[in-house]
């Protein structure tokens, strides 16, 4: 079993890292789709923060290699080990949002280098999610090698992430009628699809248990864990449906959205804190 510190940091970085990669493939859809170069100059400068949600959490998530220099030998296993993968994944990432960023500062900064350079970051955003879901199929952790894990972190992410993709493009002052009501709905769909799923794994939880202990010991409040998901979920994605609305004073949606993003993204932690605290090999 990990210990606290393990399951807070990794955590943070499961329920950040994903949530900001999707944030980062809304404000470049947006930014693909903008005609004019002020809104498009506004949307380069406020890719820096996805880019930084996800930094935050690939830096916390280093906190559990115990020393930095442990992280060079995660590299040697590209290609056969899923946290090998997931990190490769996350640096690709980082480094193609993050020049990208960098180099949206020069003065005359041209859409026909633009827009292969965000099509490359939201192909590597869309790697990290799929990398980030896929890195705990250990076969000897029953616990975690299952369907609900890779489809529990996606959906945890396509809750979050358009949510926090709100908040960019309110900061953003960009408001495609259009994709912020595909946001929304995402959001929604992704909280009544999480739900199912969390409520499906910590069912499955009775039947696993090694010579040792039982699943179902090692995180009894799963269950209220998942029932929180819903709370906080259901409060965010309201708030964020109610930011949508046209009309209403600018403070109000950029208050809202805060909320539904602060929101969304404590739903998507509780759980996660539930299911590293259920890491349990198949024993002896």
């Amino acid at each position: 079993m990990t210990s606290g510190f393990d399951a807070f940091s990794l955590a943070i970085f499961t329920s950040l890292a994903p949530a900001g990669a999707v944030a980062f493939v809304t404000l470049a859809f947006a930014r693909l789709g903008v005609a004019n170069r002020e809104a498009a100059v506004r949307l380069d400068r406020m890719l820096a923060l996805p880019f930084s949600v996800v930094l935050v959490g690939f830096i916390a998530s280093a906190t559990h290699l115990g020393t930095p220099a442990n992280a060079l030998h995660v590299f040697t296993g590209i290609g056969r080990s899923p946290l090998s993968n997931e990190v490769l994944a996350a640096v690709a990432f980082l480094f193609l949002a993050g020049s990208y960023w960098m180099a949206a500062f020069k003065e005359r900064f041209p859409d026909s280098l633009a827009r292969p350079w965000l099509l490359l970051g939201i192909a590597a955003a869309c790697a990290l999610v799929i990398c980030t879901s896929m890195a705990y199929a250990v076969r000897t952790v029953p616990t975690w090698d299952t369907a609900f894990t890779p489809t529990n972190l996606a959906l945890g992410a396509l809750l979050a992430g358009p949510v926090l993709g709100l908040l960019f493009l309110e900061a953003a002052r960009a408001r495609p009628r259009a994709l912020e009501m595909a946001l929304a709905g995402i959001a929604c769909v992704a909280l009544a699809a999480g739900c199912a799923v969390l409520a499906a794994h910590a069912e499955s939880l009775g039947g696993i248990a090694n010579n040792e202990v039982a699943a179902t010991s090692l995180a009894p409040h799963y269950g209220a864990a998942v029932v929180a998901h819903l709370v906080l979920g259901a409060l965010g994605v309201a708030a964020a449906a109610w930011s949508v609305r046209r009309g209403q004073p600018e403070r109000l949606t950029l208050i809202l959205r805060i909320a539904a993003a602060a929101l969304t993204l404590s739903a998507v932690f509780v759980t996660r804190i539930g299911f590293y605290h259920l890491h349990m090999t198949v024993g002896f």
